[in-house]
């Protein structure tokens, strides 16, 4: 059993908070979240290796005011001042990085995948557990609007015992003609970047979150636009009364793509996505993500079809579900918490959550080899 303590502070206030990589998550997710919790958080550097210009746009708006810039990994984890490392960098990177942050005495907080490799996830809990350290992991969906509303939908009981669930994050993007192999670390194979990695991590995340670990996986993960990386996956959850669908097609030509269809005893819940171009979002005059800083507009609720009777050829009572507002900044908030009082159970992506995840991503592509469906163990 890993020790719930993490070693006290030796200071007050706000964590100081270093930031690797320059990506769009530091725009659209960290700093935003950071600027809203000053109390909790400070930010205190960024580490990017050479200039490429991505932190100009928050330069310009005056975001980065007394925000070092560091062009060495070591100038972060040398500085004594730094107390959470928050690691947005490259999949492949994940390991290094945060196992050189936690010897070096530092929190982290790590972009999900945690790290490619269930074994590289132990070893960074077991040298947390060692040091007194924490390790957040940012699963940041858990606090979508849309997922907050499917859970209280579920907790409300309102579709009966759940049969089935689908998950699907699908998207319309062909390969355009200017495409060049390896200008966009995402797209590039043999780096962890397959799709089941990044939005996987996610929509396994919410299913165990919500269903705990399962009996047995089935997985498929396959290429459709020909550049060597597996950008589709398809898994299967079973579990003894529920069977859970996880599923994400980059080549899915709709303008409303299916987000959850969900199926209990007494009805059924269907929700589809918003196009990123819907007007409803313009609103926002902030990089951040609509379904993490507020709820989705009415366009974008879902509907529950509750059976009048039980009994086939019933009638349905139809009844929109208003979203309720997302909320990323509960992810850094619980961090804070759980560092400040130094209880690792206060966690709320808890270690063996974030091992069961990368365990069905193991089992999701080894099916998905051998063709069969495989227990979990």
């Amino acid at each position: 059993m890993s020790s719930p303590i993490i070693k006290p502070r030796s200071t007050t206030g706000p964590l100081r908070t270093s930031i690797l990589g320059t990506g769009m998550s530091l725009s659209v997710f960290h700093e935003p979240t950071i600027s809203l919790l000053p109390q909790q958080f400070i930010l205190h550097s960024i580490y990017e290796r050479s200039a490429k210009g991505r932190l100009d746009p928050l330069l310009k708006a005056g975001k980065l005011r007394d925000v070092k810039v560091v062009r060495t990994l070591e100038e972060v984890l040398e500085d004594s001042e730094v107390e959470l490392v928050v690691i947005s960098t490259p999949n492949n990177t994940h390991f290094d990085y945060a196992k050189r942050s936690l010897e070096s005495g530092k929190h982290v907080l790590i972009e999900k995948p945690i790290c490619p490799t269930l074994k590289e996830a132990e070893e960074l809990y077991r040298i947390a557990e060692e040091r007194g350290l924490a390790i957040g992991v940012y699963q940041n969906r858990r606090w979508d609007s849309d997922f907050l509303t499917l859970r209280k939908l579920l907790n409300d009981g309102k579709l009966g015992p759940i049969t089935e669930l689908t998950s699907s994050f699908d998207r319309y993007r062909p390969l355009p003609s200017t495409y060049t192999p390896g200008v966009n670390w995402k797209e590039t194979p043999g780096e962890s970047n397959e799709s089941i990695y990044n939005l996987g991590s996610h929509l396994i995340d919410q299913a165990v979150v919500l269903f705990g670990k399962p009996q047995k996986v089935m997985g498929r993960v396959w290429d459709s636009r020909g550049i060597g990386l597996d950008e589709n996956f398809e898994v299967t959850l079973f579990y003894p009364s529920q069977t859970i669908t996880l599923k994400a097609s980059i080549l899915s030509p709709l303008p409303h793509q299916l987000r959850y269809l969900v199926k209990g005893t007494k009805g059924t819940y269907v929700k589809y996505t918003l196009p990123p171009s819907h007007p409803s979002l313009k609103k926002f005059n902030r990089g951040v993500d609509h379904e993490g800083f507020d709820s989705e507009p009415e366009e974008g609720w879902g509907t529950v079809w509750a059976a009048k009777e039980e009994r086939d050829g019933t009638d349905f009572m139809e009844e929109k579900v208003p979203a309720l507002s997302g909320n990323y900044t509960a992810l850094y908030e619980n961090l804070f918490e759980s560092i400040n009082i130094g209880d690792r159970g206060k966690l709320s992506v808890k270690k063996e959550q974030v091992l069961s995840v990368l365990r069905i991503i193991e089992l999701a592509r080894k099916s998905s080899e051998q063709g069969k469906v495989l227990v979990f163990e």
